[in-house]
């Protein structure tokens, strides 16, 4: 990176006081989940909002490193999570998707307990939670289809973000896989005086912030709760802030935080019996 792309100390702190109201807003949009939540559906969009909240906390703190290249690595999850849940919702697949996780951690179970090199290493536990598992399993595999992940260019193009899956999920695959560039920067950090190594550019945890808050609303849109339009007006303003520096969404957050939870953010639509 040129020295003029470089963030000041100011810049990174303003990106890490925004991750962090960030981070505590989602928290109170999970406890809203865990109290309303109605199956299934809510339970996957809970999760993928806490996990793609601690990605983001993630992306931050590696890229407070120096290491801009497992930023982007992070990035690309992150992304890959937002075109997942988008697919799940456009398609109603959580129940598929459930099963489709329980095979596959079941089979990689297998694959370890089967191998001789690993007998005797394995966790004791593993066999007991097989056999608990394997009727289960018995039952799903023998279902004639199974559930196939999106392919990601399909979904983005689908979602009108096919700017997102070229300049994040394509570019960021450059720095999943090795390339003969790989390592020029991390070189130049471990021969060199502490600190004296500027900061990379900070675009990959803008874009990070941005795909989260693009994460969150997907949740709120496929849940199964009816959410105040404040919990929106937050999202809303912090893309505003990482396009113009106005740190409205502060003074939003901090009137949730006053009134909530007395002040409920959601509540729950009627059931309709789906997962």
């Amino acid at each position: 990176m040129t020295e003029s792309n470089a963030p000041s100390p100011e810049e990174s702190e303003l990106l890490h006081q925004a991750i962090e109201t960030f981070r505590v807003y989602s928290g109170v949009v999970l406890l809203s989940f865990a109290k309303h939540g109605q199956g299934l559906r809510d339970t996957v969009a809970r999760n993928f909002i806490a996990r793609g909240m601690s990605c983001t906390q993630s992306i931050y703190a590696v890229w407070k490193a120096g290491s801009e290249q497992d930023a982007w690595i992070l990035h690309r999850s992150l992304l890959d999570r937002l075109l997942h849940l988008h697919h799940l919702g456009e398609t109603d697949g959580f129940s598929d998707f459930e099963e489709h996780s329980f095979l596959s951690m079941y089979e990689a179970r297998h694959q370890l307990l089967s191998d001789p090199d690993m007998r005797g290493k394995a966790p004791p536990g593993l066999k007991e939670l097989q056999k608990k598992d394997r009727p289960r399993y018995e039952s799903i595999s023998q279902k004639q289809s199974r559930w196939r992940r999106p392919k990601a260019d399909e979904v983005a193009k689908r979602m009108n973000l096919g700017f997102l899956y070229r300049y994040g999920y394509d570019y960021a695959s450059t720095h999943v896989h090795p390339m003969a560039g790989d390592g020029e920067a991390d070189f130049t950090a471990l021969i060199s005086p502490p600190g004296a190594v500027e900061l990379p550019d900070a675009t990959v945890v803008r874009n990070s912030i941005l795909l989260q808050s693009m994460l969150v609303q997907e949740a709120l849109n496929v849940s199964r709760m009816r959410w105040r339009a404040i919990a929106y007006d937050f999202l809303d303003q912090v893309r505003v802030f990482l396009g113009t520096g106005d740190p409205q969404f502060h003074v939003t957050f901090y009137k949730i935080g006053r009134a909530w939870p007395e002040f409920e953010l959601c509540e729950p639509l009627a059931s309709s019996g789906g997962p």
